[in-house]
């Protein structure tokens, strides 16, 4: 609240540009992490035949396989973890943000541009004649949009994943999209930002290496 404040008053901006400014600020303090936990992929996909192998040749000793699987971890260096670190950190502020716009009077009403007329709430599009479980009444874009720029994150990072995680990511993508479809459009503008810049920052990773 105070530094989206400090944005606001230095730079007499409406606080939905503040938001992709500090979108802007969070992906550069987190790009050192992103790119590690990109390089603990790829070093995670190079030794899944050797960890195939040893599933296969313990697969009657639970105990014995996942010591020998932590020794190959353990000895290239790989944190099996290492890929949920970035969301790790963008939870407090996410809850924080929300915790922001729902409940701070000075953001009510605040617009930003066209539809989004107002921060602290979705920014609806339409309304539905029905009510889906956890989505809600109505449709709003940005969860939508952001639903979009996860997809593209996670098809990056998804390269050197297990097949069979795959499916387990889509379903979360698509968790996002209906639990996000009621929040804040404040939070979900941030968000949506981060991960673009998050997307093109992996991406130029892989066009480097």
């Amino acid at each position: 609240l105070w530094f989206l404040k400090l944005i606001h008053n230095t730079f007499s901006l409406n606080y939905g540009l503040c938001l992709i400014i500090f979108a802007v600020i969070i992906q550069v303090l987190t790009s050192p992490l992103t790119k590690k936990t990109y390089e603990s992929s790829r070093k995670m996909q190079a030794i899944q035949p050797q960890v195939k192998k040893i599933q296969e040749k313990y697969k009657n000793d639970a105990q014995k396989m996942n010591q020998e699987v932590m020794k190959i971890y353990r000895d290239q260096g790989v944190n099996p973890l290492g890929g949920c670190l970035p969301l790790l950190l963008q939870m407090p502020l996410l809850m924080a943000i929300f915790s922001v716009f729902r409940d701070t009077i000075e953001f009510r009403g605040a617009s930003f541009v066209l539809w989004i007329n107002d921060l602290s709430q979705p920014d609806i599009l339409f309304n539905l004649p029905f009510h889906i479980p956890l989505y809600g009444d109505h449709v709003a874009f940005l969860p939508i949009l952001m639903g979009i720029s996860i997809f593209l994150t996670q098809k990056l990072s998804m390269a050197t994943m297990d097949p069979a995680q795959k499916p387990m990511m889509y379903i979360m993508n698509g968790f996002f999209i209906l639990i996000f479809n009621g929040f804040p459009s404040g939070l979900n503008l941030y968000y949506t930002v981060y991960n673009l810049l998050n997307y093109y920052q992996q991406k130029s990773i892989r066009l480097n290496d």
